[in-house]
């Protein structure tokens, strides 16, 4: 049984028999760790609070060599995003951000770029608005994870350069006005949301942040991120579903 110490975010926690909790760690090093916290809620409540939802940790676990189920042991806090949890937008789109990178991940496979990317997210949510937030790191998070839509030229004929196209949910792709009849529902790009979608999949997060962007076409690339990764997935994630129930309680 190998001893690691690492610096993680949690993600998830699910409780265990009385006093104990299976967590879901996004780790570093290790990439998802799952493990159990054994008897935090008979310990003293700093304890406990390690393993709150969205704390940077320096966690110590225990591995298992023929379980994916570890011993967790120590969760010291590094970061409790105190800013970001003091208004319930915040709580929700942290959440879906866990939620993501659960969903998109496999045990023990490391991704130190999802990692940094959700601790720019959480520094982040509380000073700049979810809205634009939110479509870069569902873009940088897909770029990361190998699902990052073909914007460079039309699919169909391979025309480039291409100012403006219709993106196809289905195929991930961009196509030309003579390729769109290959999917009907492709919806219209133009020339300003393109640039920003492939700045998005191109740059890092902190100069994605500084472009100056239009609501409108930072409101589109929201709806197209948000149906791209319900069609990859499958599904609509439960954290997505509740931030689309109290978005008009948010304005």
């Amino acid at each position: 049984m190998s001893i690691h110490k690492t610096e993680a975010f949690i993600i998830k926690t699910v409780p265990f028999r009385s006093s104990s909790l299976i967590v879901t760690c996004f780790t570093k090093q290790f990439g998802k760790v799952r493990g159990i916290a054994k008897g935090v809620h008979r310990e003293r409540e700093i304890r406990q609070a390690g393993y709150e939802l969205f704390n940077r940790v320096e966690i110590v676990f225990y591995e298992k060599k023929r379980s994916d189920l570890h011993l967790i042991t120590e969760a010291e806090i590094l970061d409790s995003h105190d800013a970001m949890r003091n208004r319930l937008e915040g709580i929700a789109y942290a959440s879906y951000f866990c939620e993501l990178a659960d969903e998109l991940t496999e045990i023990h496979d490391p991704h130190p770029k999802l990692f940094d990317l959700l601790k720019a997210g959480f520094h982040f949510l509380p000073v700049i608005s979810p809205g634009i937030l939110t479509p870069l790191f569902e873009i940088q998070l897909v770029r990361e994870m190998g699902w990052i839509p073909f914007l460079d030229s039309c699919l169909g004929c391979g025309m480039k350069p291409l100012e403006k196209g219709f993106f196809s949910i289905r195929h991930g792709a961009i196509f030309c006005e003579k390729c769109r009849s290959k999917d009907p529902a492709a919806q219209l790009l133009g020339p300003p949301v393109l640039l920003t979608l492939r700045a998005y999949s191109q740059e890092d997060f902190e100069t994605c942040l500084r472009m100056n962007q239009s609501r409108h076409g930072i409101n589109q690339i929201g709806i197209l991120t948000s149906q791209f990764l319900n069609y990859r997935l499958g599904k609509v994630l439960k954290s997505r579903k509740f931030l689309e129930s109290i978005k008009p309680a948010l304005k």
